[in-house]
Formats: structure tokens, sequence, C-alpha cells
């Protein structure tokens, strides 16, 4: 998971959690590295910001994204 952080260039990638749902890390500085978890940090529109906390026990995979954007 730290690799993915500090992959430079950035690349996007999306967390596939064991509960179905995903999260994605779209911009560097957004993921942080707890002690076996990832803070997950981001501003919602209203610039209000938010925030998830994944165990690292509950990433099923990574999936790299389109650096680009386009996305499926």
């Amino acid at each position: 998971m730290q690799a993915e952080l500090d992959q430079r260039p950035f690349v996007p990638f999306r967390l596939h959690l064991v509960s179905g749902k995903t999260l994605d890390v779209n911009h560097s500085g957004e993921g942080w590295m707890l002690k076996r978890s990832i803070l997950i940090t981001r501003r919602r529109k209203n610039r209000e910001a938010s925030y998830n906390i994944v165990a690292l026990i509950n990433i099923e995979r990574i999936e790299r994204l389109d650096p680009h954007g386009s996305r499926k």
C-alpha cells in the first residue's frame, strides 16, 4: 500500500474492500498509511472535508486507474 501512495508520478487507484464497496484515491496526498490501516481524505464539492479509515485486512485488492481520468 505504501508503494502505491509513494508512486511518482502518482497513479490513481481504487481499493476493493471485502464488503464489496470501493474507495478511490485520485490524488497524491489523499491517502496516508497508519499502523494497520489507511486514512483516505478528500474535499467535497461543498468544501467540507471527509475521510475514511480502512483496516488493511479489509482490502481485497487494489486496481490502478487511468491517470488521465478516463474510466469505464
